[in-house]
């Protein structure tokens, strides 16, 4: 299941493309460097909230969905988990106004955060229900949601964005009005899940024991990549903040999209094979997921950096020029934080030894804040960069070496070093070519893209770099077949 799975989540991996770049496109253009940067910073202050509140709780549904089909009890599970969202939303968002309010801070940034931090504790119900479709496969249910909720958001923001006085506070009311839409579709769905079940003071016991480690194991790991921005803000300024922002997203993004495209499609399948099959089963699963993910996010990461001048034309002018300096850089990190977040981490999850990755995270966030203080000063924003790079290199090391000795997670050295050899064809390629500052920034970058792919393509197919023969037999083999209900991992044996 897991190549149909791969491309069942495409349309999702799409919407996510057009808002991410669309919007960095539009936003960088539509608001000025010092506005882009209050709204990265009220983004990243809303996603830190939310892990550290509400991310158990959707960890939860993720995690324990499997085990309540195996125990006929998923009405139990699904009523519980939604009537502790609502009893926490109801407690921690007037604290939230109330601390807001006393802050010491400029008013149009409390206003941003208010409606930012609003629109999170809203969020929270539709992200346990699309993690609850997830867990249980219904895997296009889940791809229509999502897609609609990201596009929603997108143009009802921009249109707010462009007709009213709004500004960097538009994007949050598009995020909460997008939601509401898609809540009225989706709630009434859950609500039938829940049908003769109870909330359960017992099971909550467990979910919290079980989440609220990653919920702490996220905000660390968030702490990583995007708290140097605070940093930054304090020492160079908000035009600097937005900036760094801007080319965070648009190297880092791009990555991201593909670590998330292929943990949807397999982490619910090796928790499935573990609560179900086995740890054997499980692990398999884990080795083709880990060899896959270096498989598609290396050859991005190179692709990035090669091109880094051309795809500045993305962004606006008033970040353009510090941002794509970062870019390559950025992009190596990127694929370090994304082995962190989307494989290393997995082996704490699916061995429920959650808590064992908070200790992980430790370490390479105090480098990451040290490194920063020291470095900014020192280069300004290619010091964040630095500090970034050495914290996450420290953060998978010691989160494979820790989320080893609990789960058998496979090291994919032997892929690690083929696609490493099909990346250094696709740059010699591209170096090749020379300078094509003659040409558009858009057909240099297409040029420079198709035959850096082509050649890294054609590498990987040749040395049957990490076993990709195979994977592409499945996911073709999978699209065709109109079965769907096996959920067997990868016939083929990713070499690790």
């Amino acid at each position: 299941m897991s190549g149909r799975s791969i491309l069942a989540y495409v349309p999702v991996n799409l919407a996510t493309i057009v808002t991410s770049f669309g919007g960095l496109a539009i936003l960088t253009r539509l608001l000025d460097a010092s506005e882009y940067g209050r709204y990265a910073l009220a983004m990243i202050t809303m996603l830190a909230f939310h892990m550290a509140l509400f991310s158990w709780l959707e960890a939860a549904m993720a995690r324990f969905q499997a085990r309540a089909e195996r125990n006929d009890d998923v009405n139990s599970h699904v009523k519980t988990l939604y009537r502790y969202a609502l009893l926490t939303v109801a407690i921690i968002w007037p604290i939230a106004m109330a601390v807001l309010f006393v802050l010491p801070i400029d008013a149009s940034m409390r206003n941003v955060l208010a409606v930012a931090i609003s629109s999170t504790c809203l969020q929270l119900f539709l992200n346990i229900g699309t993690e609850a479709h997830k867990a249980a496969h219904r895997i296009m249910r889940y791809s229509a949601l999502y897609s609609t909720h990201l596009m929603l958001s997108f143009t009802i923001g921009i249109i707010l964005i462009i007709v009213t006085p709004l500004r960097e506070m538009a994007l949050f009311f598009g995020i909460m009005a997008a939601i509401i839409i898609v809540l009225s579709v989706d709630l009434p769905f859950m609500i039938k899940q829940m049908r003769g079940g109870t909330s359960d003071p017992d099971k909550v016991k467990t979910y919290f024991k079980y989440g609220m480690p990653i919920s702490v194991s996220l905000l660390l790991t968030y702490a990583l990549s995007s708290g140097d921005m605070y940093l930054i803000t304090a020492m160079l300024g908000d035009a600097y903040a937005g900036e760094y922002s801007a080319s965070y997203n648009l190297a880092n993004r791009s990555l991201d999209v593909l670590f998330i495209w292929l943990g949807m499609a397999f982490t619910p399948i090796a928790v499935t094979a573990l609560e179900k099959q086995g740890l054997d089963q499980s692990r398999d699963v884990m080795k083709d997921y880990g060899a896959a993910l270096l498989w598609i996010a290396m050859p991005a990461a190179t692709g990035i950096a090669l091109v880094a001048g051309d795809v500045g034309f993305i962004l606006g002018e008033d970040v353009r020029a510090g941002a794509v300096k970062i870019m390559p850089l950025i992009a190596f990190a990127g694929v370090l934080n994304g082995m962190i977040c989307y494989y290393a981490q997995r082996a704490f999850m699916l061995s429920g030894k959650t808590d064992m990755f908070v200790w992980a995270m430790v370490p390479p966030v105090i480098l990451n804040i040290g490194l920063n203080i020291v470095l900014i000063p020192k280069y300004e924003l290619m010091g964040a960069v630095y500090a970034t790079v050495a914290a996450y290199a420290l953060g998978l090391v010691i989160a494979m070496v820790l989320g080893r000795r609990h789960y058998p997670l496979p090291v994919p050295v032997r892929a690690f070093f083929e696609i490493s050899l099909a990346c250094i064809a696709m740059a010699a390629t591209v170096w090749a070519l020379g300078p094509l500052d003659s040409l558009p920034d858009f057909i240099a970058l297409l040029i420079k893209a198709t035959l850096g792919a082509v050649t890294y393509g054609i590498v990987c197919l040749v040395i049957n770099a990490a076993n990709c023969r195979d994977l592409l037999r499945d996911m073709i083999g999978r699209f065709k077949s109109k079965d769907d209900a096996d959920i067997e991992p990868i016939t083929a044996e990713v070499t690790p």
